[in-house]
């Protein structure tokens, strides 16, 4: 694996470490959602590295240090019920927990992947969050085990797993990115990452080799983790300009479809000798291209918005709760339900309205004129809606109660 830092002027920044952390690169990586994509594999290589540790000693970060023996790997961010859990209680969820024995005394120590090592904040795997858990009950415990005595437990504190690649080492040494870095280096557990045993499973790899054929840099892509993900953001970009391009204007439940032959299509003239002066340039260029069609989107689900006020639910909501002597549901839920069956009539009436529309304003004049003779069926629906809710008791209600310890259970991108 290749770890050379290189500088390039053909590199937004002028060289790969500046390029990754640009905030125009990451920002149109994001329109193909490339950080859910990094992460989401980022902890599936954690886990494989992780479950082969029982058997080993393993490092406790802090003052006191030592190790302790791993038995048992458990991972907890593909468990469902436990991430549903901690989010209700409002508590960090770590991807791993190691199960372990020290001194004879059972241990129990988080550890969180986290490919960005300046997203990493310590108390995410602190012994706090960890007892935290331990009270969510049989969700938890069905895959701990048994334990033995609480009391008799040992929380230590936790750990990040990152990818041992220049960025990391410069975040750690320098301290500043995108944002800056807290941990302490003894918290941060570095692990090999293949570039192309990273990212060949991901979909976007292969619109890697033509774009990173445009620098020319002297590092294969396939080799640096770092050029990979350059170049993997710069291809997220290019699917996302894609996505925006070919999608429908008048959207309802649609899942964007990967279509592979066609996006390399649409990138191979844009690649081709002389066409960019720079990979980064292709994917600029592009995205400056689909905002014709980003903008006859925008105008569409203007027109073809829910035509209700809040209050106007709120209103409805509040009338036929009071009949019903109950609390009145959310306008949210509402709005959800009322809005999806509207659109519904429009995409029947209309179609998906696939890019680029022709003539714009007289079907945005149609698409009024349809939404306006749609009133009277749309406040049916709404009294509708409101009295299902009513009925099947889902009401606003008391906000969920509060642990202490505060986070989140979300898969955090990086």
């Amino acid at each position: 694996m290749d770890n050379r830092v290189i500088a390039s002027p053909r590199l937004p920044g002028g060289d790969l470490i500046a390029a990754v952390l640009d905030r125009e690169v990451m920002g149109l990586a994001d329109r193909g959602g490339a950080s859910g994509l990094v992460g989401s594999r980022w902890a599936d290589l954690c886990a494989e590295q992780a479950l082969g540790w029982p058997g080993t000693a393993r490092p406790i970060p802090g003052p006191a240090g030592g190790t302790f023996a791993v038995e048992r790997v458990v991972r907890l961010d593909d468990a469902p019920a436990i991430a549903a859990e901690a989010s209700r209680r409002a508590l960090q969820n770590p991807d791993l927990l190691l199960v372990g024995e020290r001194d004879g005394r059972p241990v129990l120590q988080a550890a969180d992947a986290k490919f960005s090592v300046e997203t990493a904040r310590e108390k995410q795997v602190s012994p706090a969050v960890v007892a935290a858990l331990l009270d969510l009950g049989p969700s938890l415990t069905t895959l701990l085990g048994d334990l033995g005595p609480a009391d008799a437990l040992g929380l230590v504190e936790g750990v990040f797993l990152c990818p041992d690649f220049p960025l990391t080492q410069v975040m750690l040494r320098r301290r500043s990115g995108i944002v800056r870095a807290t941990v302490r280096n003894d918290q941060v557990v570095l692990l090999p990452a293949p570039a192309e045993r990273f990212f060949a499973p991901i979909e976007g790899w292969r619109l890697v080799p033509p774009l990173a054929a445009v620098d020319a840099l002297p590092v294969a892509a396939r080799e640096s983790l770092l050029a990979a993900l350059y170049y993997f953001r710069l291809a997220r970009a290019a699917v996302g300009c894609w996505f925006d391009q070919t999608g429908p204007l008048l959207a309802f439940n649609d899942k964007p479809a990967w279509d592979e032959p066609a996006i390399l299509a649409d990138l191979e003239p844009r690649t081709a000798d002389g066409a960019a002066r720079s990979a980064f340039e292709v994917v600029r260029r592009w995205n400056a291209d689909v905002q014709s069609v980003r903008a006859q989107r925008a105008a569409v689900d203007q027109v073809a918005a829910l035509p209700l006020l809040n209050r106007e639910i709120k209103d409805l909501a509040a009338r036929v709760a009071l009949r019903a002597g109950v609390e009145p549901p959310s306008v949210n839920q509402v709005r959800r339900r009322v809005g999806a069956w509207y659109r519904g009539r429009l995409r029947d009436r209309f179609g998906p309205l696939l890019p680029p529309v022709a003539d714009l304003p007289t079907t945005l004049t149609n698409l009024g004129r349809v939404g306006a003779d749609l009133a009277v069926e749309l406040r049916a629906e709404a009294e509708r809606v409101v009295a299902e809710l009513v009925a099947q008791g889902v009401t606003a209600g008391p906000p969920p109660k509060r642990e202490p310890v505060r986070g989140t259970a979300t898969r955090r991108p990086y």
